[in-house]
């Protein structure tokens, strides 16, 4: 199996869309789609051939004090070819792209709490659950997320940045 990875684009949101319906409980709003694609080669496609077979999307949000994180709206692998390590590379893409840019600080993102294998895959990853928010999904039940944080940027370069910004 030949995986090929690319960064988002227009003409592959349809796929992805159709991916993602798929794959998750959930629908995402088109305006989801529009902010991964804005946000550029943070979000990733895995292609077997031409079939789209994983996705991460994700979009950079501001934090207090002139930083941003990196929210991970979604990470997605197609069943038959999940254990390959596609999700991995995936998400190492994703993250890659921000580790230069000392502004996004960390990487964030909701897990359904019943989801033992994702915030397995995520605590793998180095990522922590810092909370969990009651009644956060409408249609799944449970209905409650696990918030997952992982930190990108050392301690000592995140008050660096902050110093930079308040001079």
């Amino acid at each position: 199996m030949t995986i090929t990875y690319k960064p988002i684009a227009q003409e592959y949101l349809s796929a992805v869309k159709t991916l993602n319906s798929v794959i998750f409980p959930v629908k995402y709003h088109d305006r989801v789609y529009q902010d991964a694609l804005a946000c550029g080669p943070v979000s990733q496609l895995a292609f077997e051939g031409d079939t789209l077979v994983g996705a991460i999307l994700c979009r950079l949000e501001a934090l207090p004090g002139g930083a941003a994180q990196l929210y991970i709206i979604s990470l997605g692998v197609l069943a038959p070819v999940r254990g390959a390590g596609i999700g991995s590379q995936l998400l190492a893409a994703s993250l890659a792209c921000c580790e230069h840019d000392t502004a996004i600080q960390r990487a964030t993102l909701h897990v359904h709490t019943a989801n033992t294998e994702a915030l397995e895959f995520y605590s793998r990853k180095g990522f922590t659950v810092t909370e969990t928010i009651a009644g956060y999904y409408k249609r799944i039940d449970p209905p409650d997320a696990a918030v997952l944080v992982k930190q990108l940027q050392p301690e000592e370069q995140q008050q660096q940045a902050q110093q930079q910004q308040d001079a």
